[in-house]
Formats: C-alpha cells, sequence, structure tokens
C-alpha cells in the first residue's frame, strides 16, 4: 500500500503535466525563434546553421519537443508504450538540457560563450533551462515511484502471466538499428579525435566555441549521449524487456527530426556535408521510421489491457476463481509477447459439475 496515500491515478497525472511542462519550455524557445527571426532564418538555422545570429534553438529541439509531447500524451491515454516513452523524454531531457547550465554558468562578458554571436539572452534560455533539468530530474523520481507502485499491485492481486514483451522480430530490428547507429557514432567520434587532437575534441564536447544556438550542443557531444542512449537501447531490446518499446520509439521520435534537417540541408546543397554523414542521417531518419512502424502494428495487433513497465497502461485482469487442482495440474504461464496472450488453463466439466 502506498504510504503516501496516492493514488496511480494521480501519480499518472502528475507525470502527464511534468511532460507538458518539459514539452512547453521546448516549445516556447521554438517559437521564440519563428517569431524574432522568422520561419525562413529559423528553418536555415535548423538545417544548416548557417545564419550570422545566436539562435534560441537547433534541430535537435524539434526531437526533444516531440519525444516529450509524446511522453505526455502517451501517460494521459495510458498506451503500453508510455513508461519507456516517459523514461527516454526524462533521460535525454536531462542529456541535452545539462550543457546548456555550464553554458550558462561559464558565460562572461569578458569571456562570452558565444563570441561575438548576438541573439537571445544566455542567462534567460539558461534559467529556463536549469528549471528543466530540475522537472526532469522530479520526473524521474515519479517514474521511480510509480514502478514501485506497479510491482506493488502485481504482488498484491497475484496476477498470473508477465508484462508484455516486444516481439522477437521488432525487439531484434531495434536492436540492430541501434548497433550500426553506434557504430556512425563512435567511428565518427574517433574520426574527430585523430584530426584535430582530444583538446580540441575536448572543447567540443562541452560545447565551447561550436554553437550557433543557446540550447544546442556541439556534434561531438551529441554522438557521445547517442552512443550511451543507443547502448542502453540495445541492451533493452536483446533482453526484451517490456520498456524496450517504448525507449525505442522516444530514441526514433527523438532522431528523425534532425536526421530529417541534415538530409534536407544535404539534398538542397545548404550546407557540405560527407557521404558518412548523409548516410547516418539517412539511417537514423528510415531507420527510426521503420521501428516506429514496426511497433505500432505490433500494439495494434495486441490489445490487451496489460500494465507496462511504468504502470501506465489498464491494469491487467486477475484470474478467474476457479476450482483447486492438484499441483500436477498446474501449469506454468507462458511468457506474454505483443502478438499473443499467454495460454489458459482448460477447466474440466466433472470438476465445474462437482
Amino acid at each position: 500500500m502506498n504510504a503516501a496515500g496516492v493514488s496511480p491515478h494521480q501519480l499518472r497525472i502528475a507525470i502527464a503535466v511534468l511532460s507538458f511542462a518539459l514539452f512547453a519550455q521546448t516549445a516556447f524557445w521554438l517559437v521564440y525563434d519563428i517569431v524574432v527571426y522568422g520561419l525562413p532564418t529559423a528553418w536555415t538555422a535548423w538545417t544548416s546553421g548557417d545564419v550570422y545570429e545566436l539562435s534560441a534553438t537547433s534541430s535537435l529541439d524539434l526531437g526533444l519537443a516531440a519525444i516529450q509531447l509524446a511522453a505526455g500524451l502517451a501517460a494521459l491515454q495510458q498506451t503500453r508504450a508510455a513508461g519507456g516513452l516517459l523514461v527516454t523524454a526524462c533521460t535525454v531531457t536531462l542529456g541535452f538540457r545539462l550543457p546548456v547550465v555550464w553554458y550558462f554558468l561559464l558565460d562572461s562578458p569578458s569571456d562570452p560563450w558565444f563570441g561575438t554571436l548576438t541573439g537571445p539572452s544566455v542567462s534567460v534560455v539558461g534559467g529556463t533551462a536549469i528549471l528543466a533539468v530540475l522537472v526532469a530530474l522530479v520526473l524521474g523520481a515519479l517514474l521511480l515511484v510509480a514502478r514501485h507502485m506497479e510491482y506493488e499491485a502485481a504482488a498484491a492481486s497475484a496476477v498470473i502471466g508477465g508484462r508484455v514483451r516486444p516481439v522477437k522480430v521488432t525487439a531484434a530490428a531495434s536492436g540492430l538499428l541501434l548497433a550500426v547507429l553506434n557504430v556512425f557514432y563512435i567511428g565518427r567520434n574517433a574520426v574527430t579525435a585523430f584530426d584535430v587532437g582530444p583538446g580540441v575534441l575536448g572543447d567540443l564536447l562541452v560545447g565551447k566555441g561550436s554553437g550557433r544556438a543557446v540550447l544546442g550542443v556541439s556534434s561531438a557531444y551529441q554522438w557521445a549521449c547517442l552512443t550511451v542512449l543507443c547502448g542502453a537501447g540495445m541492451l533493452l531490446a536483446a533482453r526484451r524487456r517490456p520498456v524496450a518499446t517504448g525507449f525505442s520509439v522516444g530514441l526514433s521520435l527523438f532522431m528523425m527530426p534532425s536526421a530529417f534537417t541534415g538530409l534536407w540541408a544535404y539534398a538542397t546543397g545548404a550546407m557540405s556535408q560527407t557521404l558518412v554523414g548523409a548516410s547516418q542521417n539517412l539511417l537514423e531518419f528510415v531507420g527510426s521510421a521503420a521501428v516506429v512502424a514496426l511497433i505500432i502494428g505490433d500494439i495494434r495487433s495486441d490489445r490487451r489491457p496489460r500494465a507496462d513497465a511504468a504502470g501506465f497502461g489498464a491494469p491487467a485482469e486477475p484470474a478467474a476463481p476457479s476450482a483447486p487442482s492438484t499441483p500436477a495440474e498446474v501449469t506454468a504461464p507462458a511468457e506474454v509477447t505483443e502478438a499473443g496472450a499467454s495460454p489458459v488453463r482448460a477447466v474440466e466439466a466433472e470438476v465445474a459439475d462437482a
């Protein structure tokens, strides 16, 4: 029983509100760039970065807004992938907002972090980033509480069967995509270190002099973060953990907008790009779209009411009471996948008549 007296419904609403708060911070600065600079200039900043002023956002914020909004909606609607989506949204927000905090702390009039570029106040944008980090930390704590409440509810109701796990084909496809992308990310940072040296790579990782957006990060930092995230996603997919479905959807939603803007810049010639970079963007966009399509198909093919990894799916129904059976008649529950339900023991007619 929950000592704090908080019901699962109240917890779910609180988590959804925090997710929407994170989305509001990201969406505000996206709209700011559009209103202040105009949509054409903002789009140029997101695709090629070839602008002469400091913007508030980069193309990564398009993906961040997408995953934050999707996580909040999934929590409200109690979709099966809500738990993984929320975990990914929380983790990605922390990973890509913490750099802005040290931009804010290290920026000074004598040594401006973004050099001579003028634009939105680093202090104001950094202040909202600090709030976003605090909200993400609270969201992470509530997700841990939700997971604990789910385990308690499952133990109390003695639910037969397991939590919904990804279909093997979908898990294999997701894990393979993340593994190939990790080769790109690790390889590109290794090549960067070889070309410019570890010292310059260190400057790139902390974002010194490498950005044209206050909420942006360097490519080296982006690849390092995605290496960790894709590694976690590979592990979850390989073990077919219930949270893997939402985690894969979240990573896909985060990567697709940035990959699309990169492909747009490459196709229009707005930015020179190597074949490796274009191939990476193409794999991120097409591969992520394919994984999302597979997962949507799996969810549509199986609409059984089951709780997901963070307790935001519909609660599983307890097994109906039946006549006691001998130990020899009891069978172990089969593993549950999104492709079908576990078999239920048949009750013999003689027992029912007795």
